[in-house]
């Protein structure tokens, strides 16, 4: 096929530029519009049109390039209007609304050349071919058929001497049924149409003697093709296509223009590319920023956090208050007197539900605190999230410690919060101090019960033996002695009482050290949770940026792809 090197560094060139565009696509780079629109016009076939008059042999021209009938052929006037043969899957003719035809057939030569055959310039459509030479001249190859017979005939030089100055360097002659003729007498003709050249266009133009129907006979039967290719004179046509037409001022034009605008677009693509990856280092410093901002907004909350547990130490004051009241109660005196008896487990009791009791409200404090937290968060977050959508075009959506995973969020606080509660009871060792505070007030109790039971027992005795007097004096006595129990019962609650109150009140600074670390860990946590929400956006600026780097390398190789074929061209 004429012009095959043209066509296989035209299509190299073609799929790189597809290839680059798509590069641009996927960049989200908008490309320039191609102003002299080159790429459309490299990427079409090649038109090559036939003129001459009737039974020249245009169409058996057209179909020895083609190699297969394509164009009816006969001695009489086949072709009464211009028709344009092109490639498509399916057979069929259009007529067009200016009379052209266009003629779709399924061949692969037409894929690189559309070849358009006309009426003859001698037959009564002479007008319609005179009127449409504007558009033939379009062409990149316009031949001008003469019969070997006739090479002299006026209508077809008519045709010649009507072509513009633009147009001429595209026209060639072409001296068809070549093999009726002798060497000599084609030469005869040439120097003939060579004079008729220069007087008519004031140019010598390049002339061709073929012989159409040979040539088309070599390319339809293998078995004739050596002697009858070689009859046809063909390959110099073929030749001739190949040079002056593939390789023509224009083509080369095309291919160079279209490769500069390749270059070009690699150019804006490569601009793109950095401008991106500065905008997504940007972006990174931006969110580093928020980022920050959050970190600052921790800072804060665990600088105020011995202002905030002040709130728990109350809390711990007031449990203090609490249990010292019900220590009060519990040491009463017939309480006390009972436990005598029955044993006494205050000091366990005591402690259970003065831990229970803290628990609680420390959980309470708790849940406040970071409900408190949660909101502040809450109110920031509305601040970054319009942020983020204006700088990076991108919702991160809303807070991720707020909806479902709020009361999630609330609740780890919470449990962090409460880890040193226990440890903290566990260190001040209220069951032990009251063990033995209780203990010693018991055995003093105890032992003035006994002597109290035994005096009243000899009292009984003197009673019963008649012994009034000193009856009397032993109820005195052991009326005394209630006395004095009652009066060491009182104190000694008192004392027990004050002593357990002091000494938990005393703990209260260690109770704060180990709160202070667990709200410490438990505000950090929190502020872990809320510095998720910008993981979404960071995945997605890294997943931008990853991107980018198979987009680098393939701009590199279409780089290197696109200056080999410039230099094959």
């Amino acid at each position: 096929m004429p012009g095959d090197r043209y066509f296989s560094g035209r299509d190299r060139l073609l799929d790189c530029f597809a290839r680059i565009e798509k590069l641009g696509r996927a960049s989200g780079i908008a490309p320039r519009k191609d102003e002299d629109d080159a790429r459309s016009r490299l990427a079409g076939p090649l038109k090559i049109v036939a003129l001459g008059e009737v039974n020249a042999g245009k169409s058996t021209l057209l179909n020895a390039l083609a190699g297969s009938e394509i164009c009816p052929a006969g001695p009489l006037p086949t072709t009464r209007k211009t028709i344009a043969y092109t490639f498509g899957e399916v057979t069929k003719d259009e007529e067009g609304e200016d009379g052209w035809v266009r003629a779709i057939r399924p061949l692969e030569y037409l894929k690189k050349f559309e070849m358009i055959d006309t009426p003859g310039s001698n037959s009564g459509w002479r007008d319609s071919v005179v009127a449409a030479m504007p558009r033939y001249e379009q062409a990149d190859l316009i031949l001008m058929v003469f019969p070997a017979a006739n090479t002299w005939t006026a209508a077809t030089w008519d045709l010649i001497s009507m072509t513009s100055e633009d147009a001429l360097p595209r026209v060639a002659l072409v001296i068809q049924q070549a093999d009726t003729k002798s060497t000599e007498d084609i030469q005869v003709i040439r120097g003939h149409m060579t004079e008729l050249c220069l007087k008519k266009v004031g140019r010598k133009l390049p002339i061709i003697a073929i012989a159409g129907q040979l040539a088309f006979d070599a390319k339809v039967s293998p078995q004739t093709a050596r002697k009858s290719w070689s009859a046809s004179r063909f390959s110099v046509f073929e030749e001739f296509v190949s040079e002056e037409v593939c390789h023509s001022e224009m083509r080369q034009y095309l291919l160079q223009r279209t490769a500069q605008e390749a270059a070009r677009r690699l150019r804006e693509i490569e601009d793109g590319l950095d401008k991106q990856r500065r905008g997504m280092n940007d972006d990174g410093y931006f969110l580093a920023g928020l980022e920050r901002e959050g970190d600052q907004l921790r800072d804060l909350v665990l600088a105020a956090a011995t202002e905030r547990l002040a709130g728990a130490r109350g809390r711990y004051e007031a449990e203090v208050g609490r249990i010292s009241k019900q220590l009060g109660r519990t040491l009463g005196i017939f309480p006390t007197t009972f436990r005598l008896f029955l044993g006494d487990t205050t000091p366990a009791r005591m402690e259970t539900e003065f831990a229970g009791r803290l628990q609680s409200a420390i959980r309470d404090f708790a849940q406040l605190d970071a409900a408190r937290l949660l909101d502040e968060c809450e109110g920031h977050w509305n601040e970054v999230r319009p942020r983020v959508v204006e700088r990076m075009g991108m919702d991160p959506g809303v807070s991720s410690v707020s909806g479902d995973v709020r009361e999630k969020v609330i609740e780890n606080f919470t449990e962090r919060v409460e880890q040193g509660v226990s440890g903290v009871v566990g260190q001040l060792r209220v069951r032990g101090l009251l063990d033995t505070l209780v203990r010693n007030r018991n055995q003093r109790l105890r032992y003035l019960m006994a002597v109290l039971l035994l005096v009243m027992i000899a009292a009984g005795s003197c009673g019963a033996l008649g012994q009034t007097k000193y009856s009397w004096i032993l109820m005195g006595v052991a009326g005394f002695l209630g006395l004095v129990g009652f009066l060491l019962a009182w104190f000694s609650r008192l004392a027990v009482v004050r002593d357990t109150r002091s000494r938990l009140l005393d703990s209260v600074g260690r109770f704060e050290t180990a709160m202070h670390g667990d709200y410490a860990d438990a505000v950090r946590g929190l502020f872990q949770e809320y510095s998720n929400g910008l993981s979404g956006v960071r995945r997605l600026l890294a997943d931008r940026k990853s991107s980018l780097e198979p987009r680098s390398r393939k701009w590199d190789a279409l780089y290197l792809e696109l200056k080999s074929i410039e230099q094959d061209l």
